[in-house]
């Protein structure tokens, strides 16, 4: 019996090193890192949450389809709170931590204005689906090579704004803009479209301080004015206080006043207040926001719609498509460059974003990477007949 024993056991002695010398696998390819700094609490929270799941549908389309150089695409995702000095930090971390040679970021003016000076210093490329500041203002600080914009800039956004109010025959112009590079800048891009027309406006912007989250003082500024047509540039919480007090002040459309809005206080996020819904359905003559051309014309867009709704269960909202095709466009620039590397992907992306075909429309970036062409939505809002309050749009505006 002990015999036995010891056989089995020799035996079995046999078979280890057998085991522990067998050839593994081949290992699997490091994965393309593609850094995330999105905003997905504060102020911008309602939005930003929708925008990365377009971030993550067309991640999804590039791995089932083989993946970038052979490799697969991982999204490394931070919340920036709606903080620019946090946005920075998130890019900081997912650059010297992380290792990550390129960056979506950006979503909005003071977080661009924030993380531009780093994005140059250390060249690297940051893609940003969402921040409308005008080109001359990263020009003039010099931050503009390493940064890249998919979205519309506020420059043809006021032009847009501007057409509407003269088309609607209004006289008497004002705007109330959180005091922020994204509120002054597209408020002040406003006014300036108004002097082409000849259209009476204030003096200048009245700006407020988001964190106060009151507002009364310099709404009863802009009342006391006499306007016909106020343009409100805010985020969704400080734009939903906006509207609310302007309804106590009576300053909506039954009083002689009408309200314009912009990409900041566009989606269902606006909503959650009946107060502010109800305002917005009754006195807001039309908002504007930079979008992709009508699915029913043009297809890579309607491919976006129907992938995105079948994947999450819902339609797209604002700078969805923008974040799905800064995604496309970075992987198509490290496919083209055939290498990993930070100032390559740079390169790479002003060649690939000149007349390329996403799912915002014929995307054509000049040399430094600003977007010069695209689409404009005129939308409004409406009570269904369910009771519940929604976006629509009115038409499209191309520009450029």
């Amino acid at each position: 019996m002990i015999k036995k024993l010891l056989l089995v056991v020799g035996a079995l002695s046999l078979l280890i090193p057998v085991v522990a010398c067998a050839p593994a696998g081949p290992a699997e390819p490091e994965a393309i890192k593609i850094g995330c700094v999105c905003t997905k609490t504060g102020d911008l929270g309602p939005m930003g949450m929708r925008m990365f799941q377009g971030a993550e549908l067309a991640a999804d389309e590039i791995n089932a389809a083989g993946g970038v150089l052979g490799r697969k695409v991982e999204l490394l995702e931070e919340d920036d709170a709606t903080d620019p000095q946090k946005s920075l930090e998130r890019v900081k971390k997912l650059v010297e931590v992380n290792g990550v040679k390129v960056t979506i970021g950006g979503w909005f003016g003071g977080s661009s204005g924030a993380t531009a000076p780093y994005a140059e210093a250390n060249k690297i490329p940051v893609v940003s689906p969402s921040c409308t500041l005008a080109p001359s203002l990263l020009r003039e600080q010099g931050w503009e090579k390493y940064v890249f914009h998919v979205c519309l800039h506020d420059g043809l956004q006021g032009e847009v704004l501007a057409k509407i109010v003269k088309e609607e025959g209004y006289t008497k112009a004002a705007a109330i803009v959180q005091d922020t590079p994204y509120g002054v800048g597209l408020g002040e891009a406003f006014f300036d479209a108004l002097d082409e027309y000849g259209i009476e406006h204030m003096d200048a912007v009245v700006t407020y301080d988001r964190a106060k989250k009151d507002y009364l003082t310099e709404l009863g500024q802009i009342k006391t004015w006499g306007p016909d047509v106020v343009l409100l540039v805010s985020y969704c919480d400080d734009g939903i206080i906006v509207f609310k007090q302007a309804s106590e002040l009576e300053m909506g459309i039954e009083n002689g006043i009408a309200w314009l809005g912009c990409d900041g206080n566009y989606g269902s996020g606006m909503f959650k207040d009946p107060a502010c819904a109800e305002f917005m359905a009754n006195s807001l003559a039309a908002g504007t926001r930079s979008v992709g051309p009508s699915p029913e014309e043009y297809s890579p867009y309607k491919h976006f719609i129907d992938a995105y709704t079948a994947k999450y269960g819902e339609a797209p909202e604002i700078y969805c498509d923008h974040m799905y095709d800064c995604v496309k466009l970075i992987a198509a620039a490290i496919e083209k460059t055939g290498v990993y590397d930070n100032v390559a992907i740079k390169d790479a992306l002003i060649e690939v974003g000149h007349d390329y075909k996403g799912a915002t429309g014929i995307l054509t970036w000049d040399n430094f990477g600003n977007r010069v062409s695209g689409t404009f939505e005129v939308w409004k809002v409406r009570k269904t007949a369910e009771g519940k309050y929604e976006d629509y749009r009115v038409k499209l505006v191309p520009v450029g």
